[in-house]
């Protein structure tokens, strides 16, 4: 965990100047620019605020989740649909872009990311003064990256999610999701290849219903998902074509879960789960497979100030390619929340499940992932984060077997209701029984966000 202090120090004065000259073109742009995205269509601005909940109430929300008078976002609303604008501007310094075991090069990235919320129903100001059975979400945003030195880094990812309630009756629920998004592959990642001149770009398409049925304390869950996934080619370094149409692939995924509040606060389930996954490519690549996982668990709330679930089981994946074995074993999530006081929450989770199995020249994979997060209230508009995770994928068709480590702490504070400043550190480590694998890499943020 050395830091790459050469790479900094190399970094001139221009370039600084340069920087610094984004930074500030990024702010007045947010201060000058948060207004124009719905200022067309309403100038009523005005926005009845949900009167402050009691201390003791406050003490309840995790810290990360809280809203403090003051410091929140106001919105424009449009009758019962309300309007957030967000943009932020930050500077990244990465020390090893390429995550390479040898020879790490470092650069600076600057980032803009709009981002516009809409919201109506559930979770807006007022909303208990109007209560409607439906309610939805819509989460639209971009991040625009651009290098100082390795250009071929620039990438632009899109996104846009929907996820709406409705209580069809008291005792019937239904949730939906949908989300479609550009992305790239992260260096470093598994399934990106190493030779890739640039980042694989990939449009990942999803969809997700769950229909919940209760009768008093027992009740059942029904869920169906589909997620499509389109690859983009690109070339290496030396210039040569590199195909990644043969990573296209659709994933089927159900469940059913029967649970029955026996005690309050604490709810056993059975969670029966199965997937199809078919991929593009064919002959030795074939990936196709389909699988199941057979799960029992309890979600818990102890107190009012710790909550969670944990689940655990066993999981099967078969696969139609005759070179490839059948994957299986104990299968687990867990998650829990604590307030550990009235300033400090606390996260933990773990999962172990069978990864999807496109990363080029290797077959199936078990992920096995555990971490948490401690979020501190430092002052009423000061938060700080601090974290980590281990996660271990495990080729089952190889002796690869890699150890991914990450540590993050951040700082977000919130100057105004429209002004936020924040910084934040990650440190990566791969640790992979095949060397060239391997790599670790130091990356600092700084951003500015405005929001209205």
């Amino acid at each position: 965990m050395k830091f790459n202090a050469a790479a900094l120090s190399a970094i001139d004065v221009g370039c600084l100047r340069r920087v610094g000259g984004w930074l500030l073109t990024g702010v007045f742009l947010l201060r000058v620019g948060w207004m124009l995205p719905l200022a067309l269509v309403t100038s009523n601005t005005a926005v009845l605020a949900d009167e402050a909940l009691p201390d003791y109430e406050m003490a309840r929300i995790p810290v990360g989740e809280r809203v403090h008078p003051g410091y929140e976002p106001i919105g424009y609303r449009v009758g019962g649909v309300f309007f957030y604008p967000r943009l932020l501007s930050g500077i990244r310094f990465d020390s090893n872009v390429y995550a390479s075991p040898t020879n790490p090069r470092s650069d600076l990235a600057f980032i803009l990311s709009p981002q516009l919320t809409i919201k109506y129903g559930r979770g807006t100001p007022g909303a208990q003064l109007n209560p409607s059975r439906f309610s939805y979400q819509i989460d639209l945003g971009a991040d625009i990256y651009q290098f100082r030195k390795f250009t071929s880094e620039n990438r632009v990812d899109a996104r846009g999610r929907i996820a709406t309630n409705w209580d069809i009756a008291p005792d019937l629920q239904l949730d939906t999701v949908f989300e479609a998004a550009r992305r790239h592959e992260e260096r470093g990642d598994s399934s990106q290849p190493r030779n890739a001149r640039e980042p694989v770009p990939f449009n990942d398409l999803r969809g997700e219903t769950t229909l919940t049925k209760t009768w008093g304390r027992l009740g059942v869950a029904l869920n169906a998902g589909v997620r499509d996934l389109t690859y983009e080619n690109v070339t290496t370094f030396g210039g040569e074509p590199l195909d990644q149409t043969q990573r296209d692939g659709t994933i089927v995924s159900t469940y059913i879960k029967p649970f029955y509040e026996f005690s309050p606060g604490y709810r056993a389930f059975v969670r029966l789960r199965g997937n199809w996954r078919e991929y593009a490519a064919t002959g030795e690549q074939n990936r196709n497979s389909d699988g199941y996982e057979a799960r029992g668990g309890l979600e818990f709330a102890v107190t009012p100030l710790i909550s969670g679930s944990v689940e655990a089981g066993y999981m099967s994946q078969s696969y139609e390619n005759p070179l490839l074995q059948p994957v299986d074993g104990l299968s687990v999530k867990g998650e829990l929340l604590w307030q550990a006081t009235a300033l400090m929450t606390v996260r933990a989770y773990a999962e172990r499940n069978v990864a999807e199995t496109i990363t080029p020249g290797f077959g199936p994979r078990i992920d096995a992932l555990v971490g948490g997060q401690v979020d501190y209230e430092l002052l009423r508009n000061v938060i700080v984060k601090a974290g980590g995770s281990f996660k271990q994928e495990d080729f089952q068709d190889s002796p690869r077997k890699d150890d991914v480590t990450r540590w993050t702490a951040g700082i977000d504070y919130a100057l105004t209701r429209h002004l936020r400043i924040g910084a934040r550190y990650d440190y990566i480590q791969r640790d992979s029984t095949i060397p060239i694998y391997s790599f670790d890499k130091h990356m600092v943020m700084f951003n500015v966000t405005a929001q209205h």
